[in-house]
């Protein structure tokens, strides 16, 4: 009977661990969006998400100006 308790701790720790882990990989993921991801979600080619990112003069910016 000890036994099977301690295998159904040991599962409920298993479970509680990948959960955790699942919550920190959602959390990452939603931490690391970018532009392309909103571009992605963007409905209409006219939502401003849909646009890359732009620089002071208005034109599509790929990086740090140089």
């Amino acid at each position: 009977m000890a036994q099977q308790r301690q295998t159904s701790r040991q599962q409920q720790a298993s479970r509680h661990e990948q959960r955790s882990e699942e919550e920190g990989r959602l959390q990452a993921a939603e931490r690391n969006k970018d532009w392309a991801d909103n571009a992605a979600h963007a409905r209409t080619a006219d939502d401003p998400r849909a646009m890359a990112p732009r620089d002071a003069a208005g034109r599509p910016s790929t990086g740090d100006p140089i």
